[in-house]
């Protein structure tokens, strides 16, 4: 009796749906396909500010093992300005910052985590080329689409099979393809990493699960993704609870497995909120603004349904038929359950959005509403089946039209038509939501559709920052602006227009590309890729500004950051004409050194093609930065220079190859070869330099590079510049002679030999006294003695002191006179023969260089070497950043000097002891 009553009393509750077959996961799989393949037509993206940190964030959390988005904020930031406190929205106001100085995302992280682990490949990629910050931007853009548009198309399949659950295939394929073309699952979910994407496919899983028979793995699933679905999105909350209201009926006597399952992700959502975020809400509940709210209920509703901007039933016409036969959806009794659960859900969710601001920000269409697209097609097939062949014909117009309008945004939508929307405020601040003409199907069509830009390579360069006056009349009040010159190529052709922004605030924007002669000579391409924006300082403050340039590849496509670096503006006052506070002058230049050095510890050289500092382009070298360690380093503790030099040491270490040698523009597998130089032959020269200021910790790489460079010693004793025979030169464009000795060179040389080979560097200043005056090593430093003239000095105190001509150590280049005189001042400081007097002499000369600001450095900085001038090319290559750190040199030098005067040989004021 018992055995009977028990067989007849199921242990858990089972809905009568049908059962999935092999032929329904293929056409699952088919549909899911073609999804994918249409989602990536397009070869486009369709993002948004909301969106960035789930782009980066799985890199950094296989990177730096960390769910803050401090290792990538630059990154995540693009060119906006995070928030300098946890009040203050700054410009990325997708970023919010908590206790700590933590940076985190303002939207949940489940959608990053969760695909975390399908980036390793990715992962693997870049750690293979390199940490290129446009390469890593270029794959993180890709991977984004992949990911979202896999996220759709998966929930596409999904949503088959749940619908197979009460309908045939037919009808089934039909309604997964309205839903795949038909609603924002295109426009949103399969274009960027919004959280849509991925809610739509937690709650077609969970619906497949709770349609079929309700065994213990299911029951576990089901919790969790309930859970899943709430962590994802809060709002999304609602419609977990109806899901979960039904799952308990469905789950019969293995509820607390749904219940603890379901619990899982919302403690580890906890935990993240508590730990990193530091509110048990989550930073949703930081960012909440008085603004937020929308106290017209009723309009609310209406919007977010019939709206021509953001209305489901506008956007999707064909959904408007649930509504409207809502009696036929809860007619089958075995779905019921189910269907009222979720409508329920659905109502209240409608119901919560319209209490807040519901244009959405700038998205496409009904984008809140996205989440809750699988319920609304699983009512659909009760009412398709039972309509009348005239209901039919208009549900298929409808469907068409849908279909239609969701292509517009595929292929047509830039965001530019929401800003009508978005941009109002005050009382009537919804009404142009209601303005058709600001429909994005409609508005959009206006221009073209948008040229496929995910795949782009992007290169370029900021190549300068000038502070320039305005001519009068135009109408500034600073009377000054700021011109950024650079350059800039995606795929190698010339992009569609470039902006700068300043503080993350919009600054300005050109179309005008012009043609870059050394970019043609090094990439081997034509397209006009220079650029230059002005933009009046108006109300920019004195100090530290940041300053980005994006880049788009085509009109109306995704804006790419290029780079972002920080700039000082001076003060405007007459007043700086003669400085007198050298101690405020040196910290300034202490704080231009710091803007100029790039992340990696670079500093970077401007060069021209004439004897003017006029139109400088930009390259890296390993050159500038060796002689930058070698002159700052005496003085780096007093300069508060220490960090600066170990980044910069770092960095030439690095370029050690394991030849043991050095290239002039640093590894031929450098991110910045092919942008800021090129793969050039090695040279004695710079692997001199880069052994004596940053030798590298492999110490056994020494001995291989001196057999090297001793490979290319001439007869006379000199050594050769190139490191390699004539057929095998890189990226050279050799003079008369193709190989020469140059003077400076052997000057680095034996300066790297008195620490590695005291007997080769006598030897060598043998060989260079003998040939001192000959003009057949004076290559190239003929125009340039400032160098020479340094190390000189740096000779005596090794006890070499070739007798050059005086005329070889004067200049006639307008402007570098001055700097002959530092080289000189400095001489005579570090001599043993100081004196008050040079002490006064020295802080004259200090005063006029630091003059307007060091206004000098953007005129006439120091003009450091140039090319052999016999080559087919000339260039001259100058520093403003050397210019600063010889002149904290010999500041830091002077006052050393006056600190060691014996006393009462200093000015009427000084005191013994006193510096």
């Amino acid at each position: 009796m018992t055995a009977a009553i028990t067989a007849h009393v199921p242990a858990v509750s089972e809905p009568a749906f049908r059962r999935i077959r092999a032929r329904d996961v293929a056409m699952a799989l088919l549909l899911g396909l073609l999804s994918f393949l249409v989602y990536n037509a397009n070869l486009r993206s369709i993002t948004a500010a909301d969106s960035y940190a789930a782009r980066y964030l799985p890199f950094s959390i296989w990177q730096n093992h960390s769910l803050t988005l401090n290792p990538i904020l630059t990154t995540v930031a693009q060119g906006r300005k995070p928030p300098a406190t946890p009040e203050n929205d700054g410009t990325a106001h997708w970023i919010l910052k908590v206790g700590g100085d933590r940076y985190v995302s303002k939207f949940p992280i489940a959608v990053p985590v969760i695909l975390s682990p399908f980036y390793l490949p990715a992962v693997i990629y870049l750690n293979h080329h390199g940490s290129d910050p446009l390469l890593f931007d270029k794959v993180a853009r890709i991977m984004e689409k992949l990911c979202a548009s896999s996220l759709a198309a998966v929930s596409v399949g999904l949503l088959y099979l749940l619908l197979r659950r009460r309908t045939d295939e037919g009808l089934a394929a039909i309604l997964s393809l309205l839903y795949a073309f038909g609603t924002t699952t295109w426009v949103i979910s399969s274009q960027a990493l919004w959280m849509h994407g991925l809610a739509q496919l937690l709650i077609v899983a969970t619906m497949l699960l709770l349609t079929g028979p309700s065994t213990a793995l299911r029951v576990v699933l089901a919790g969790l993704l309930c859970g899943l679905i709430a962590a994802n999105r809060q709002p999304d909350a609602i419609l977990a609870a109806g899901l979960g209201i039904y799952g308990l009926w469905w789950s019969g006597r293995m509820r607390p497995l749904l219940v603890l399952s379901g619990m899982l992700p919302v403690a580890l959502t906890l935990a993240y909120n508590l730990m990193i975020v530091g509110n048990v809400a989550g930073a949703y509940a930081l960012h909440v603004r008085p603004g937020d709210f929308n106290h017209d209920i009723v309009g609310g509703i209406a919007g977010l349904l019939v709206s021509p901007t953001r209305g489901l039933f506008v956007f999707s016409p064909f959904l408007l038929f649930v509504p409207i036969f809502c009696r036929r959806v809860a007619a089958e009794r075995s779905e019921r359950g189910l269907t009222v659960a979720v409508g329920c859900a659905m109502i209240v969710q409608v119901a919560f959005y319209a209490m807040i601001d519901w244009r959405q920000g700038i998205s496409w269409g009904p984008r809140w509403l996205t989440d809750m697209l699988p319920m609304l097609m699983w009512m659909l097939p009760p009412v398709v089946k039972t309509l009348s062949r005239n209901g039919r014909v208009a549900f298929g117009f409808a469907s068409l039209l849908a279909i239609s309008i969701q292509a517009i945004g595929a292929f047509w939508y830039t965001g530019a038509a929401d800003i009508a929307i978005v941009s109002t405020h005050g009382p009537g601040r919804m009404r142009p939501a209601w303005d058709i003409q600001n429909a994005a199907f409609i508005a959009e069509l206006s221009h073209p559709h948008v040229q496929a830009d995910l795949i782009v390579d992007l290169r370029g360069n900021i190549d300068a920052v000038n502070v320039l006056p305005i001519a009068q009349g135009a109408g500034d009040e600073a009377g000054r602006q700021i011109e950024i010159l650079g350059w800039a190529l995606t795929n190698n052709h010339s992009p569609s227009d470039v902006a700068v922004l300043v503080d993350g605030q919009w600054g300005a924007a050109t179309r005008e590309l012009f043609a870059r002669a050394d970019v043609e000579k090094a990439l081997g391409q034509a397209s006009p890729a220079g650029w230059r924006v002005a933009i009046p300082i108006g109300q920019l403050t004195p100090g530290e500004h940041l300053l980005a340039v994006l880049v788009r590849a085509t009109e109306g496509g995704e804006p790419r950051l290029l780079k972002q670096i920080s700039f000082s503006l001076a003060p405007d006052n007459e007043a700086l004409e003669h400085v007198t506070d050298l101690p405020s002058a040196a910290r300034r230049a202490r704080q231009m050194l710091a803007s100029h050095q790039q992340a990696a510890g670079y500093w970077l050289t401007s060069y021209t093609s004439a004897t003017r500092f006029e139109q400088p382009r930009q390259e890296l070298n390993t050159y500038l930065n060796a002689i930058m360690l070698d002159v700052v380093s005496p003085v780096a503790e007093a300069a508060g220079a220490s960090d600066m030099l170990a980044k910069a040491r770092q960095f030439l270490a690095a370029q050690i190859e394991p030849s043991g040698l050095v290239r002039y523009h640093g590894r031929p597998d450098a991110p910045t070869i092919g942008t800021l130089g090129c793969a050039i032959t090695p040279d004695s020269d710079d692997t001199a330099l880069a052994w004596r200021v940053a030798p590298s910790e492999k110490k056994e790489l020494l001995q291989p590079a001196l057999a090297t460079i001793t490979q290319f010693r001439r007869p006379d004793g000199l050594y050769q510049t190139w490191l390699a025979p004539r057929d095998k030169y890189q990226c050279l464009d050799p003079g008369r002679d193709p190989n020469p000795a140059d003077v400076g060179i052997q000057m680095h040389l034996l300066l790297f030999l008195e620490q590695a080979d005291k007997a080769a560097a006598r030897s060598l200043c043998e060989a260079l006294s003998k040939k001192a005056g000959d003009d057949d090593i004076w290559v190239y430093y003929a125009g340039a003695p400032l160098m020479i003239t340094l190390r000189l000095a740096d000779l005596e105190k090794a006890g070499c002191s070739p007798r050059f001509p005086q005329a070889r150590l004067r200049t006639e280049i307008p402007g570098q006179e001055i700097w002959l005189r530092v080289a000189d001042q400095l001489r005579q400081v570090e001599s043993q023969a100081g004196s008050y007097a040079a002490y006064q002499r020295t802080t004259e000369l200090l005063t006029d260089i630091a003059a307007h600001d060091f206004s000098l450095m953007s005129d006439t900085p120091p003009l450091l070497y140039h090319n052999d001038l016999t080559a087919t090319v000339k260039r001259f290559y100058w520093s403003q950043d050397f210019g600063y750190a010889l002149w904290l040199r010999l500041y830091f030098e002077n006052e050393r000097m006056l600190s060691k005067l014996p006393c009462g040989s200093g000015g009427p004021d000084q005191k013994c002891g006193e510096k």
